[in-house]
């Protein structure tokens, strides 16, 4: 009985060596080659025989930010993945990965690793080691009176404020200028909404000149300015009203110019006799009221009147 027992655990052994033995756990740098603080992408392989359950496996875990010693920093680390596949012999296996970025900060020849996987539980549980990955870590060279090679000093800035400005302003011109135009639009759309609408006067016609001049002449007929003794007076403005009219109907110049030079001009007018004749007899009159040789009648009064609101009458009919 104890012989059999034995030749079983003998048997378990070799199985598990066997086991061992078909198990591969490397460990593959990027570069073998880096300067100091440089990063570095490491890959963790793991391949063992598909009769050899992944959760019997306990696989290395690595976070970011884990520093695996003194001088080596965990960066990254990219998700676990597993595919199944087969050895040159034809026997399935399956191949677990696992690629991280690592920083090294000191320089030197510097291994990283190995790390290793237990597979099974309890005693029967075993170790595998993966190799060691040698990087070689250059660090900048000391010169004497020098310091670092490479530090370069301090460089001046080249741009004024002001020109910071403009270069900041051609850049974001168009962000600035949109605020602003909903702003401005804002503000006037509020003024036009709460401005009071204007009551609208109804527009007051214009009159034709004739017509104004005739109730300016009814006007000094309505002030009774010589039946109050006012005679220079009434036909003072009589005589002004006939003068804007002349300059209205015939296109002559009235201003400063005396009767007889108006009554010249009216001979090359297309005036007819009888209204010449009445204008000549109106400003005979006025002539001599103004100078206080004669005291009118008040038929040569009333005359005046009648012979300017004729004239201009006559003007008005022909507007209708």
């Amino acid at each position: 009985m104890i012989k059999y027992l034995y030749i079983l655990i003998v048997l378990m052994l070799g199985i598990n060596l066997s086991a061992q033995r078909s198990i591969s756990f490397s460990l593959v740098s990027e570069k073998n080659k880096i300067e100091i603080g440089d990063e570095l992408n490491v890959s963790m392989r793991v391949t063992f025989p598909s009769s050899i359950a992944p959760s019997t496996i306990q696989f290395p875990v690595l976070e970011e930010g884990l520093s695996i010693n003194d001088t080596i920093d965990v960066l990254k680390v990219q998700p676990s993945k597993s595919e199944s596949g087969s050895d040159n012999q034809g026997n399935p296996n399956i191949t677990w990965q696992q690629n991280f970025t690592v920083g090294i900060y000191a320089g030197g020849n510097i291994e990283v690793g190995p790390f290793q996987i237990i597979i099974g539980a309890g005693e029967t549980a075993d170790t595998i080691l993966s190799n060691v990955a040698t990087i070689s870590v250059s660090t900048p060279e000391l010169q004497e009176d020098k310091g670092f090679v490479g530090i370069k000093g301090i460089e001046e800035d080249p741009f004024s404020a002001w020109e910071k400005f403009i270069m900041w302003l051609k850049e974001y011109w168009l962000w600035i200028l949109i605020p602003i135009v909903v702003i401005i639009g804002t503000i006037f759309l509020i003024k036009f909404i709460n401005k009071k609408p204007e009551e609208r006067r109804a527009p007051v016609p214009v009159l034709p000149l004739p017509i104004v001049l005739l109730n300016k002449l009814e006007k000094i007929d309505e002030e009774n300015l010589w039946q109050q003794g006012n005679h220079k007076a009434y036909y003072s403005d009589v005589t002004d009203v006939i003068r804007r009219f002349l300059e209205y109907k015939y296109q002559i110049a009235t201003l400063e110019k005396t009767s007889d030079e108006i009554l010249n001009s009216l001979t090359l007018s297309s005036i007819n006799k009888n209204d010449y004749n009445q204008l000549k007899n109106l400003f005979s009159l006025a002539t001599m009221i103004k100078f206080a040789k004669s005291m009118p009648m008040a038929e040569e009064n009333i005359q005046a009147m009648t012979i300017a609101k004729g004239l201009i009458n006559k003007e008005i009919r022909k507007l209708k």
